[in-house]
């Protein structure tokens, strides 16, 4: 996707063009990329010490390929923003841009609204693809500091393509002020989104002191909770405390494939030609986490011939070779922290007996609903704005009785539906305020505005036992169907101050409240001096 960012309306100049393919394995050198600029070159028969450098580098990698260093996480670096660490998981995707929905936003011009996107590709490789964006992404070492516009340096990234990236690799966005540094490892108590613990409820208490002691122990942790209760976030959590070299792969055994060669790849892998459409070997899921940790969600429909696997996986029986492998190949088991998850008790899950114990043999963690920890809600507000703050540049805050409202109403969804309520709350204020023109102040979400939503996601939903409101508990943004009070020419500059003050001096919402239209409130204000 491409979108109007330069402010001219036009394309830099290419100040590097491509000097070979994209990369389509591991990276065997690493600085061949990295042109010498004209400015660094030495005079026949004498060699700078950046030149020796490189070519010592270039022909040490030549001789000895080196192994794929895999990044375990990202430093973000935007112009006026702190630095973000995000940690990389092998079951996500990470989109880049200005469009708020990105996983993490860039606010400068040069990026585009959805300017490229970080995988982790079937052959064990994070890849990042330039999503056609209008100013380019450049790849370039973080080992390499140089002096002046840095992309006469770097790699020009071809959009549509899959670049293989690796630790010390450094992804820029446009230029040089947008960021993404690869790291070799999360740095200790730098994780996107964090922030300082919170006192909480007496079940929050019990369930950190929970996850602390499955991080200091490698047996197999059951979790069982209702759909949102935050199953995932919770074995993200073991997994990030544990501190294991290896992945957290996250395996949903309700999107398994049925067929078994397809299956047989997805769990164990294949090797390239297994099959047509097979271009290059897959690592199957079970590998990928060796070292690190197999999270099982849904358990509850783990296939019985994914059962069967995983079986001989634990017990280090069976042949666990890749589909198309050799008959007498033999790969040796992986060894990872198994987490299981489910909404149903092992008991009746319908899984085999033998897996189902090996499954609860270790700790066993019950979530606690929603309801049960209304305490925590005002935490766990705050615990989204302050993510939505860190990595989308939504800077908001809820008034106490929003806050209020959102302990006393149901969560059938539990913390999933909460989450994205504060979300969208969040990002509607967002818009109504750059519809107005409004600065980039910090948002305040009203009881109002909460309202709002939830009624009309109510509604949405088809909650027709929820009666209409009285026309003085409707909120502002369904006042448009209220009759108008007075006539816009009989409304007084004090009226109109006095409801502006009232939404914080948003417009869209201030002539919602009047029952007029947006463009007649700007016309009453501009012939009463408001404007």
């Amino acid at each position: 996707m491409t979108s109007g960012d330069d402010p001219k309306g036009k394309q830099p100049e290419d100040p590097l063009a491509p000097q070979q393919e994209p990369l389509s394995g591991p990276s065997l050198n690493r600085t061949t990329f990295i042109p010498i600029p004209t400015s660094l070159q030495s005079p026949p028969g004498r060699e700078s010490p950046f030149q020796s450098q490189v070519t010592t580098r270039r022909e040490r990698a030549l001789r000895e390929p080196a192994p794929y260093r895999e990044p375990k996480a990202l430093r973000v670096q935007r112009e006026g923003v702190p630095d973000l660490i995000v940690p990389l998981y092998p079951d996500r995707s990470y989109v880049f841009g200005r469009a708020p929905e990105s996983t993490v936003v860039f606010a400068h011009d040069a990026v585009s609204r959805q300017h490229g996107r970080l995988a982790f590709r079937e052959d064990h490789r994070w890849v990042y693809r330039d999503l056609n964006s209008r100013n380019r992404s450049f790849l370039g070492e973080a080992e390499f500091p140089f002096q002046g516009d840095e992309r006469e340096y770097f790699q020009v990234m071809n959009a549509s393509q899959d670049w293989i990236i690796e630790a010390g690799n450094v992804i820029l966005l446009g230029n040089g002020r947008s960021r993404i540094l690869l790291l070799a490892e999360v740095p200790d108590g730098l994780v996107a989104g964090a922030r300082p613990e919170q006192a909480g409820s007496a079940a929050a208490a019990q369930l950190e002191r929970s996850i602390n002691i499955c991080a200091r122990h490698q047996l197999p942790v059951f979790i069982l909770g209702k759909s949102g209760t935050g199953k995932t976030f919770i074995a993200r959590e073991i997994h990030s405390r544990n501190r294991l070299d290896g992945n957290f792969v996250n395996l949903n055994c309700g999107r398994l494939p049925q067929d078994a060669s397809m299956l047989h790849s997805e769990l164990l892998g294949h090797v390239k030609g297994a099959f047509t459409g097979a271009a290059f070997a897959r690592v199957g899921k079970f590998y990928v986490a060796n070292g690190g940790t197999l999270f099982l969600d849904e358990v509850e429909f783990l296939p019985p011939a994914a059962q069967d696997f995983l079986i001989d996986v634990l017990e280090g029986t069976g042949s666990l070779a890749p589909l198309g492998a050799a008959p007498d190949s033999r790969e040796p088991p992986p060894r990872f922290r198994l987490i299981s998850a489910s909404k149903t008790p092992l008991q009746q899950t319908g899984l085999r007996p033998d897996l189902a114990q090996r499954l609860a043999t270790g700790d066993v963690i019950i979530l606690p609903t929603l309801e049960e920890r209304r305490d925590d809600i005002p935490n766990l507000v705050e615990d989204f704005l302050h993510r939505l703050k860190t990595e989308q540049q939504y800077d908001a805050r809820f008034t106490t009785d929003a806050l209020a409202h959102l302990q006393q109403v149901d969560w059938p969804g539990q913390i999933r539906e909460l989450e994205t309520t504060v979300k969208a709350v969040v990002a509607r204020e967002g818009a109504a305020r750059a519809m107005d023109g409004m600065g980039a102040s910090r948002m305040v979400i009203t009881l109002e505005a909460v309202k709002a939503y939830l009624f009309q996601r109510r509604r949405g939903f088809g909650d027709s036992a929820a009666p209409l409101p009285a026309a003085s508990e409707v909120p502002s943004a369904l006042a448009s169907t209220l009759p108008v009070r007075k006539r816009p020419s009989d409304l007084t500059e004090a009226e109109l101050r006095a409801v502006l003050e009232k939404h914080q001096g948003n417009k869209t919402r201030a002539a919602q409240e009047l029952g007029i239209a947006l463009n007649t409130l700007k016309d009453r204000m501009k012939k009463l001096g408001l404007a």
